[in-house]
Formats: structure tokens, C-alpha cells, sequence
């Protein structure tokens, strides 16, 4: 059952990723393109997660599970700038000039740091979960696949809960300011997923999608409602 819901899961972040680059093809931005990233990251972790158990514990899908982490740590606070990028569209005023969007931005940056350890520190961990086979740097006491493995603890995803909270700010404003709820909705979300008693039913990869798709679609409303601006000006009167 859970191997399949990964697979439903893979197949709606892979519809964000042709989404995020339609927007990146007709608009031009370049945070778009940034995103095609960390999206393809996540494409990717909800297919590995679900088909191992179809592949079984090997060095093939301890090596395929690697990218999982890399991309998340490297990129998954891009976020953070994607939600700058979404005020900015929408015309939010603080957001105005280059000094707020430098700040999303050197956050992201600074988050992308604090998470560059994990590639020499972190190792992966067979992990037995549901029906679920796959590998994680971190092992629970529920989760262990046989007597003998011991239990591997991890310290809190501080740059996943700063970017979520990040994305949950930025979209209250735009509710504020501009009726726009879908990006703190995705964001809020994304955070009741990753806490039990959603988290002990996975559905914190849903929560993925959400808030994903949450700031995906800020960023395509606010870009084509100055293209339409933009067209709407430049049309002569009749």
C-alpha cells in the first residue's frame, strides 16, 4: 500500500517539475529554473522509496538512495528564495529593491552551509518501515530490519523547518496583502505532516507536494499576472 502511494506521490511531483518548467520556458525566470532542482530531488526520493522494496536491500539501491539526501541538503532551502521571488511578483512593497530579496537569498545560502557536513558525517541505514524498504541516515526503534541492527539517531532537520517556516510567513503576506492562500496553506501543511500523528502514516512526503506546489503556483500567478499587466499596456487603444 505505502509502496504505491510513493508512486502516486512521484507521479505528482514529477507533474510540479513539467510545471515548473513550462513556467520556466514561457516566463523566463530564473528562480523556475533553480527550481527544477530540488524538485527533480524530490521526483526522485518518492520513486526510490517506492520501488525498494521491489529492488531489496543491495549496494544498487543503497547507491540510487544517495542523491535523495544530496539534492535535499544542497537544495532544499531554495525554497526559501522562491517564497522571496513570490512577494516580489506579487508586488509586496517591503520587497522592493535588492536588499530583501539579498536577504531570502544569503538565508538560503547560510542553510545550504549549516547542511554541508551531512555529506561527511551522515551514513545510510537500512530501514524497515510499513511495507516500505529503503535507506535513511537515521533508524528508529520501530524500524529496525533485523535483532541485531542498532538504532541510529539524527539531529532536527533545522533547514527544513526554517524553510517551511519561511514559506508559512511569506504566505500569510500574501493572504494579507494580496487574497493569495494556496502558498501558506501548502506550507502549513507540509509542517502538521512532518509531526505524529501524520508522520507515523508518511504523509509527510504529501506534505512535500503541498508545499511545493504551494509556492510553484505563487510564482506562476504572480509571473503571468505581469505578463497580462504588461500586455494590457502595451495594447493600443482602440
Amino acid at each position: 500500500m505505502y509502496s504505491e502511494l510513493f508512486l502516486v506521490q512521484t507521479v505528482l511531483q514529477a507533474i510540479l517539475l513539467v510545471w515548473l518548467w513550462r513556467i520556466w520556458r514561457s516566463t523566463g525566470l530564473l528562480i523556475a529554473a533553480l527550481l527544477l532542482v530540488p524538485q527533480f530531488g524530490l521526483v526522485w526520493n518518492n520513486l526510490i522509496v517506492g520501488v525498494g522494496r521491489f529492488i531489496g536491500f543491495s549496494p544498487l539501491l543503497e547507491a540510487v538512495s544517495w542523491p535523495r539526501f544530496w539534492l535535499h541538503w544542497l537544495f532544499g532551502t531554495l525554497l526559501i528564495v522562491g517564497a522571496g521571488v513570490a512577494l516580489r511578483l506579487a508586488n509586496v512593497e517591503f520587497m522592493l529593491g535588492t536588499r530583501p530579496m539579498l536577504l531570502f537569498c544569503s538565508r538560503t545560502l547560510a542553510l545550504m552551509m549549516f547542511d554541508l557536513p551531512h555529506f561527511w558525517r551522515d551514513s545510510l541505514h537500512p530501514v524497515c518501515e510499513l511495507d516500505l524498504v529503503h535507506y535513511s541516515t537515521a533508524v528508529s526503534a520501530d524500524n529496525l530490519c533485523y535483532p541485531e541492527q542498532q538504532v541510529v539517531r539524527a539531529a532536527p532537520p533545522l533547514a527544513s523547518i526554517i524553510t517551511c517556516s519561511v514559506v508559512i510567513i511569506s504566505g500569510a503576506i500574501l493572504i494579507l496583502r494580496r487574497r493569495f492562500p494556496w502558498m501558506f496553506a501548502g506550507g502549513v501543511i507540509m509542517l502538521a505532516s512532518a509531526m505524529p500523528p501524520l508522520r507515523d502514516f508518511k504523509l509527510d512526503n504529501f506534505g512535500g507536494i503541498l508545499i511545493a506546489g504551494g509556492c510553484i503556483w505563487a510564482i506562476a500567478h504572480f509571473a503571468y499576472d505581469r505578463v497580462d499587466a504588461r500586455y494590457v499596456r502595451s495594447k493600443p487603444a482602440p
